[in-house]
């Protein structure tokens, strides 16, 4: 992929040590790029956090906010919540505190506990405030109170953060807790961009599997993205693919072209699914031209909902937990899931309830267009034809069989057995989504 000089200066400013001074004339000068150019990505540095424009120094290199939980504000965040100035340490305001700690006890007792990567929150003792910074730790200095020319540089020495805001600490907690309440409530479905790797390592379709076989001595994975010149997907190739091949054989000839792609707004709990049905272990994510902006694996997945699981207001769809103990399988006829009637689908009546049984046979019809035809499908009509739902406790099988396609729709009839006795049957039109 050919880089634009906007993304030249980009990663020069990224490669710069914190702390150093960036200009727009030693920019265009040093990378032979128009004033205009350099103000512009120097610009656009500033909106990704790289570089901040401090009063009175300059445009300057600033510490990166670490990966962040869902739930975690960087010190930049919480200053602008609680309408703070930062007096110091600008260069450290990306830092994700590990924990916050109110400076009211004893300064005997509250030593034990400062650490680095703790925001320490403080009024206006000087003892206090000078002991964190000692052990390390960033200050938020509530109540509107200033701080000393003692400890304003101390904390210039030690290039650690000292932030004071006009409310007093009970307020200024309350507004740091509110703010995380609330970030939680916006991530309450967890999309493929709030998990996805951006800094991708990718392959072109004219590299050679001896390349392969350096990117994945390097990197340590087995899996890559082919991407052409014009940063669009084309493929995939993993150890399988160049197992025995010879060293000089191109990308192109050993890839896998038929790759399942997903959008940066696609649900995770959705994609999951998808993963284990097309047994796919890497997932290129793309915007709508179909440009790499990103990968997710099985892991990052996992990692999401191991995530989310500590969060009791995060839960899973319906769909997800009815469907979570089902297993993809095949048939003569096609695709099939198997799996239990849990008390989790039940009516009041003991056995599945009507929706729970729509809801797993259209599902069934939409995997089984998905895995033939490699089609994104709506459903137009769904049509019960028998309905005797299943008890709780009973093992079903859900055979699906397509029996018509065109351009537009398909057609599938699905039955679901327990045993080889009939419970539910239907027939389903679906209407294709071309993205």
């Amino acid at each position: 992929m050919v880089e634009t000089k906007h993304e030249l200066i980009i990663r020069f400013i990224k490669d710069l040590e914190v702390g150093t001074k960036v200009s727009v004339r030693q920019i265009a000068k040093e990378l032979d790029v128009s004033e205009g150019t350099a103000y512009r990505a120097i610009k656009d540095a500033e909106a990704q956090g790289l570089v901040s424009s401090i009063p009175k120094v300059g445009t300057i290199r600033i510490e990166e906010e670490e990966e962040k939980e869902l739930e975690d504000l960087s010190l930049r965040e919480i200053s602008l919540i609680v309408e703070g100035e930062v007096l110091c340490g600008h260069e450290k305001l990306g830092m994700v505190p590990d924990q916050f700690l109110i400076g009211s006890t004893s300064e005997k007792f509250i030593e034990r506990y400062i650490e680095k990567q703790t925001l320490l929150l403080v009024g206006d003792r000087e003892e206090v405030q000078l002991l964190g910074l000692d052990k390390g730790a960033a200050l938020l200095v509530t109540g509107g109170f200033g701080v000393s020319e003692q400890v304003l540089e101390k904390g210039r020495s030690l290039n650690l953060p000292i932030i004071t805001c006009p409310y007093d600490t009970f307020v200024a907690t309350s507004m740091i807790n509110r703010a995380v309440y609330e970030r939680l409530s916006y991530k309450e479905l967890v999309r493929v961009e709030d998990i996805m790797i951006t800094d991708v390592d990718y392959l072109s379709p004219e590299y050679t599997v001896s390349q392969w076989h350096e990117l994945a001595q390097k990197t340590g994975h087995s899996r890559f993205p082919v991407v052409d010149q014009n940063g669009v997907v084309v493929g995939i190739v993993s150890a399988v693919d160049v197992a025995g091949v010879d060293p000089d054989t191109s990308i192109l000839a050993v890839m896998t072209a038929d790759v399942l792609t997903a959008g940066p707004k696609t649900l995770v709990t959705h994609l999951s699914r998808v993963l284990v049905w097309e047994g796919f272990e890497l997932v290129p994510i793309v915007d709508d031209e179909k440009h790499l902006v990103g990968v997710v694996s099985r892991q990052d997945i996992l990692k999401a909902f191991q995530q989310t699981q500590k969060q009791p207001q995060v839960g899973e769809t319906v769909d997800n937990l009815t469907l979570s103990g089902f297993k993809l399988g095949e048939w003569d006829g096609g695709v099939k899931l198997e799996g239990d009637i849990t008390e989790f689908m039940v009516s009041e009546l003991g056995t599945a309830s009507v929706g729970t049984v729509v809801m797993i046979l259209s599902t069934a019809a939409f995997i089984a267009i998905r895995k033939s035809l490699r089609w994104d499908t709506v459903t137009e009509n769904f049509t019960l034809y028998q309905m005797n739902p299943p008890a709780v406790g009973e093992r079903v099988d859900v055979f699906t069989k397509i029996l018509q396609t065109d351009k537009k729709t398909c057609t599938v009839e699905i039955e679901m057995y327990s045993g080889s006795e009939l419970k539910a049957k239907a027939l389903t039109t679906c209407r294709v989504v071309r993205k």
